[in-house]
C-alpha cells in the first residue's frame, strides 16, 4: 500500500454519485442497497442520507456494523467499517442537498431526514489493476516526515532504509530537506504544520520526477488524514 493507490481512492470517490451500502438484516444477513454521498473528500468517512423508519435506519440502529462500495469503470473501492445514524440539526443542514426535497419535503429539518455516518476502519482496493488491502490504523500510523508510505516503498528493503523518522532526517539516499525542516520546527510530520502544503513539500509530491506522487498531492493528502485523525 502506497501514499498514491490512497489518493487514486479518494479521487474516485469524489466523483461517484452512488455507492452501494451493505447492512446486517433482522435476520443476520447482508443486504445492500444504493445510497448517495454527500461531499465526500477522502475514504476515511462517507456521508449518506436515509429516512427515519426505513429498512437501512431501523437495521444500522440494531447493528452498525456495514460495508460501502464505490465502483469506476475497471476500479472498485470496499470500505468495511461502522455507520451511525447522526440527527443533530447543525450536521443535517450542513449536508443538506437541493435534491433531497424530493425525499423530504420538510426541508432540512424534516424529522425523517436523517444522516448516515460511515467510519471506515478496513479498505480493499483494485485501482488501475493494482490491489491493496489495508487498516484504518495502518494507513494513519505515521511512518514519515512528508506523508509517504514507507512500509509499501521498494527501497525499503533493497537499500536497508527504515525511513527518514528512523534515521534522523537521512534516508538512504542523503538528507531530506521536507525531513530537516520537519524536525527543526519541532513536527513530528507536515501535516501538523499550518503551511501546509508549502513550495517545498510541494516541489517533492507535485513534481515531474519519477519518484513524485502520481496523482499529483498524494502524500500530502496523507498528511492531512494524519493530522486530521488526532484532531
Amino acid at each position: 500500500m502506497n501514499a498514491n493507490i490512497f489518493e487514486k481512492a479518494n479521487q474516485i470517490i469524489k466523483t461517484c454519485d452512488a455507492a452501494y451500502i451493505g447492512v446486517i438484516d433482522e435476520d443476520g444477513y447482508p443486504t445492500v442497497s444504493t445510497v448517495s454521498p454527500i461531499n465526500q473528500q477522502n475514504i476515511l468517512e462517507i456521508l449518506a442520507s436515509t429516512n427515519i423508519g426505513g429498512n437501512k435506519e431501523k437495521r444500522l440502529r440494531n447493528n452498525s456494523r456495514a460495508s460501502i462500495c464505490f465502483r469506476s469503470g475497471n476500479d472498485n473501492i470496499t470500505l468495511v467499517g461502522d455507520a451511525v445514524l447522526v440527527t443533530d440539526q447543525e450536521t443535517k443542514s450542513s449536508c443538506w442537498q437541493e435534491w433531497f426535497i424530493n425525499h423530504y419535503p420538510g426541508g432540512e429539518t424534516d424529522p425523517n431526514y436523517v444522516i448516515i455516518r460511515f467510519t471506515t476502519k478496513r479498505v480493499s482496493l483494485w485501482i488501475d489493476f493494482e490491489i491493496a488491502q489495508f487498516t484504518m490504523d495502518q494507513l494513519l500510523a505515521v511512518q514519515s516526515r512528508c506523508g509517504l508510505l514507507c512500509n509499501g516503498c521498494e527501497f525499503q528493503k533493497s537499500h536497508g532504509c527504515t525511513g527518514c523518522i528512523a534515521l534522523n532526517g537521512n534516508p538512504f539516499w542523503g538528507e531530506c530537506p521536507v525531513a530537516k525542516c520537519c524536525q527543526d520546527r519541532g513536527y513530528g510530520h507536515c501535516g501538523e504544520c499550518l503551511d501546509l502544503p508549502c513550495d517545498l513539500v510541494r516541489s517533492f509530491s507535485c513534481g515531474d520526477s519519477e519518484h513524485s506522487d502520481k496523482p499529483a498531492g498524494a502524500r500530502i493528502e496523507v498528511c492531512r488524514a494524519w493530522a486530521a485523525s488526532k484532531a
